[in-house]
């Protein structure tokens, strides 16, 4: 297990549109904010919004980036995102190769 410096997370948020998610992952992956971003969709999601519960289609970016990258890649995703109010879950990995996990800090930092 790598310790905080070397560790790698997994942020999840979701978009109503591929446009929207293909955008989001260009922009992160070219400010080495992120080293992969996979794009997940059509899913559907079932939630309350403003009192009312709500069905729509959206698709899943699972972003993979370093510990020390995670406060800039979560504020970007904050203000890029599409959203009023994004989902922007983050993940610690506890383990992973050591070639990938080195691979990901290599590309964020």
């Amino acid at each position: 297990m790598a310790n905080e410096t070397q560790s790698i997370v997994i942020a999840n948020t979701t978009v109503a549109t591929t446009g929207d998610a293909e955008a989001m992952a260009r922009e992160l992956i070219g400010q080495s904010i992120a080293a992969c971003v996979q794009i997940d969709g059509p899913i559907t999601s079932h939630y309350r919004w403003a009192g009312e519960v709500q069905q729509s289609t959206e698709f899943r970016l699972t972003i993979k980036t370093s510990m020390a990258t995670w406060p800039k890649l979560k504020e970007r995703l904050a203000r890029i995102h599409p959203y009023d109010e994004p989902e922007i879950l983050m993940t610690v990995v506890d383990d992973a190769s050591d070639g990938y996990r080195q691979w990901v800090i290599d590309q964020t930092t």
